[in-house]
């Protein structure tokens, strides 16, 4: 190869690299930052937390508080989402994470053979125990409690799912943790227990109350479309994927033939409960939550006027639908007193028995004028009869006008 051939291929790389480089500051000239201006967009600064003081969110009632009204058989339901990475068996084995048989009230970190992560491992360290405290804020946010953690799970914002599944879990002990006792600003509305649960579900039934009143059939004929494809309301009401539901309301919980109900319904029905309006209402609003274990994929209506108008849909698909108390029940009503009314305007044709005492007496005073017509013969005396007869039904359209100026005459 010549020096004439070399020159070229060294001419053409510099060529190249002038050119990228030329590219380059024009690009720089182009999209030069503007300095001071900001970040393109804010990011949010991460919410204050509780922490180490271990405090509620402004409304939330304490784990104390909550532990009271908490459920373990809906924390049962809520146990499934822990189960690919814990055991929880009385195995106690260890999985992704470590086995979680008699974790309420045991030390921090005291599993055996399981690597657990910094975080964790100093509170186990300082004597820390899995109290409702510690539980209720680890499985509130693992990552805020033990940052460094390597626990997948987000966590569960809703208080009373936390304390449910807490209840769970203190259950699932041979010898399970006692329960805290109630905070004392707590304990005084709680000595008459009856008012202290009508305040908290009086809102609630108030609430589904004043939609029913105004929930209409055809509102929730629109949302039973959603029911169709597992559920038959017709009057045929046979089984499919879900059981039938034609006269569901009022009916006694997990009784249709020959349909293999849930464990959690089956023993409602056992007990004796009913759909009444209340339980639909829970049930369509969460049914893995009225009912854990429910093999039902509905996720639930959580629109109370959605779920009242389904309701009182329901509630016409009966052979005898109940008294919701709502708007078709004011209906009813108001078709009752307008036949009363009707009943009551009756008597208005019959206004003449006011005569009435007026004709008996006109009746009564042509007796002795009759009595000539006894010497008639018998063949005419029935066409006479009804001559006197049509004179006395024209005296009785004219009432006792006639009578009184006779009466006054005397």
């Amino acid at each position: 190869m010549n020096s004439f051939e070399l020159n070229k291929i060294f001419g053409a790389i510099l060529g190249v690299l002038v050119f990228v480089m030329g590219v380059g500051f024009i690009a720089d000239e182009i999209y030069r930052p503007i300095e001071g201006r900001g970040a393109g967009y804010v990011l949010p600064e991460p919410a204050a937390e509780g922490g180490e003081g271990g405090a509620e969110a402004p409304g939330v009632p304490s784990i104390e508080a909550r532990m009271q009204t908490a459920s373990a058989d809906a924390g049962a339901g809520l146990i499934v989402r822990c189960q690919s990475c814990h055991d929880y068996s009385e195995a106690n084995t260890n999985r992704t994470g470590p086995g979680l048989y008699g974790v309420v009230g045991n030390p921090i970190a005291h599993h055996e053979g399981f690597s657990y992560s910094d975080a964790l491992q100093t509170l186990g360290d300082a004597g820390e125990i899995w109290d409702y405290q510690h539980l209720d804020e680890f499985i509130e946010s693992p990552r805020t409690h033990a940052p460094g953690t390597t626990m997948s799970f987000a966590g569960l914002s809703n208080p009373d799912d936390r304390a449910d599944l807490i209840a769970f879990l203190r259950e699932n002990d041979a010898d399970p943790f006692p329960l805290p006792e109630a905070p004392a600003e707590e304990e005084a509305p709680a000595e008459g227990e009856a008012p202290a649960e009508g305040g908290e579900e009086a809102p609630v039934e108030d609430e589904l109350t004043a939609a029913l009143a105004v929930a209409t059939p055809e509102q929730g004929q629109a949302l039973i479309v959603r029911c169709q494809s597992c559920h038959d309301y017709s009057e045929a009401n046979a089984n499919r994927v879900g059981p039938g539901i034609y006269g569901i309301v009022g009916a006694p919980i997990a009784v249709h033939e020959d349909y293999a109900y849930s464990d959690a319904l089956a023993s409602l029905g056992a007990e004796g409960e009913t759909w009444t309006p209340e339980n639909l209402s829970a049930f369509l609003e969460a049914p893995a939550e009225f009912a854990p274990g429910t093999r039902m994929a509905f996720p639930g209506l959580a629109n109370v006027e959605d779920r009242a108008a389904l309701i009182v849909y329901l509630n016409t698909l009966s052979d005898s639908p109940i008294d919701l108390g709502g708007a078709a029940a004011e209906g009813e009503e108001a078709a009752a007193p307008a036949d009363a009314a009707t009943d009551e305007a009756a008597p208005t044709d019959d206004a003449a028995p006011a005569a009435a005492p007026a004709a008996t007496e006109e009746e009564a005073a042509p007796v002795d004028a009759a009595a000539p017509t006894e010497d008639e013969a018998p063949a005419d005396q029935p066409a006479a009869e009804e001559v006197e007869q049509l004179n006395l039904d024209n005296a009785a359209d004219a009432p006792a006008e006639a009578e009184e100026p006779a009466a006054a005459t005397n």
